[in-house]
């Protein structure tokens, strides 16, 4: 049964995530029994394709958080098989107008809100056995997440957060601070600026603000209003253990 992300929750409080992108199972498995709400499994920058993802996604099943799959542009059938591998929802890079986010909510519904092709012996529906509750929710719970990464879709966000079927807009900071001509300088006040325009039309339409924050910035982000965050990685975990572990014997 897929692992849906309650909805509810993203408009009363802080939902914690995680990215993984060493394409690993064990990974997922190990950050799947940490207490995670989300994690994201990143199939754009990350080493995992799609011939790992279900995998990945079973392992994710042994403890609670949902899993959210991020994928490389809005492919009707990437999404058709991201789905129906039992995904809770999908993060789409690089949306940076109200017809691409329209797009990607009309690829992930099932008709008559979109296009997504039905089928019924599915992981996603425990290969059939949970087929009509699954086909019955999944336009509801699905998770669309659209990231903001370009000024264009900063001066969009209004209308980007006002499509029927969007959930979080999820700024991409790296990407944004790159293309605004201020890379990695996430405290720059342009920046900054952008990531607000972005927090305040979710909260005129209705929707949740997310973002991939890091150290120094977390509790700003918190404080501007963002409430889907992620933190980290398993690449960055291992990274940062491995230099822990080698500063103290060579200390």
């Amino acid at each position: 049964m897929t692992q849906w992300i309650n909805k509810p929750q993203l408009h009363s409080e802080l939902l914690a995530g995680t990215f993984l992108n060493l394409g690993s199972m064990t990974a997922v498995e190990i950050a799947a029994g940490i207490g995670f709400d989300w994690l994201l499994i990143d199939l754009e920058h990350g080493s995992g394709s799609l011939a790992d993802l279900r995998g990945m996604l079973v392992a994710c099943a042994s403890g609670q958080a949902a899993p959210i799959v991020r994928i490389r542009s809005v492919d009707s059938d990437t999404i058709k098989f991201v789905m129906d591998s039992g995904a809770a929802g999908i993060m789409f890079p690089y949306v940076s107008s109200a017809q691409e986010a329209r797009h990607a909510v009309r690829c992930m519904k099932y008709p008559p809100m979109g296009c997504r092709g039905v089928a019924g012996v599915i992981r996603a529906t425990e290969y059939g056995r949970n087929w009509k509750s699954y086909f019955r929710d999944a336009n509801e719970k699905s998770l669309v997440i659209v990231q903001i990464e370009t000024p264009e879709a900063v001066e969009a966000a209004d209308e980007i957060a006002a499509v029927e079927g969007v959930d979080v807009l999820f700024v991409g900071p790296l990407d944004l601070s790159v293309n605004m001509g201020h890379p990695a300088e996430f405290d720059h006040p342009d920046v900054a600026a952008a990531f607000r325009k972005v927090v305040q039309a979710c909260e005129r339409h209705g929707k949740t603000a997310g973002i991939l924050s890091k150290n120094g910035l977390l509790q700003q982000h918190k404080d501007d209003g963002f409430r889907f965050i992620a933190f980290g990685s398993d690449s960055g975990a291992i990274i940062s253990g491995l230099q822990d572990s080698l500063s103290q014997l060579r200390t």
